[in-house]
């Protein structure tokens, strides 16, 4: 493993900017919300920023993971409005980085929260991920044995 701070230092941002469309609003969640931007896809948008601001340095063999976000929408934003977020870097600890989130429109905070994510080799992923489906499937083998 590499140190993340010889790549990585706080304060280290990215911007993204929307339009809102009708594809971002809570629409499935209820037909009374189809104007407003959910809040599931600010954080989308803020997972996205996140990983622009560290993925294009890290070594073509790692990648990062989140594994932890918290969020609070405080205003709402209509469709054709532009949502903006940033996700900014405030700590780096190993192979742990943690943002800061800020999400606005024209009419100004729309939220805010933290994300974390974690560095690691995408192959070690790759075998976890592996591990896990073959136990499952060799559950589900044991499961049809039985039944």
């Amino acid at each position: 493993m590499f140190d993340a701070k010889t790549l990585l230092t706080v304060g280290q941002n990215s911007i993204m900017r929307k339009v809102v469309q009708r594809s971002d609003t809570a629409a499935s969640y209820s037909k009374d919300l189809n104007r407003f931007l959910s809040t599931t896809a600010v954080i989308d948008m803020a997972i996205r920023a996140s990983m622009e601001t560290i993925d294009k340095y890290l070594p073509d063999n790692f990648i990062s993971i989140g594994f932890d976000i918290k969020f609070t929408h405080t205003a709402a934003t209509s469709l054709g409005m532009t949502v903006t977020v940033k996700a900014s870097i405030v700590a780096i600890e190993g192979h742990e980085i943690d943002f800061h989130i800020d999400v606005w429109d024209e009419q100004g905070e729309i939220g805010y929260g933290t994300h974390k994510r974690s560095i690691v080799s995408k192959q070690h992923l790759y075998d976890h991920a592996d591990r896990r489906t073959r136990f499952l499937a060799n559950q589900r083998i044991e499961e049809s044995k039985q039944g």
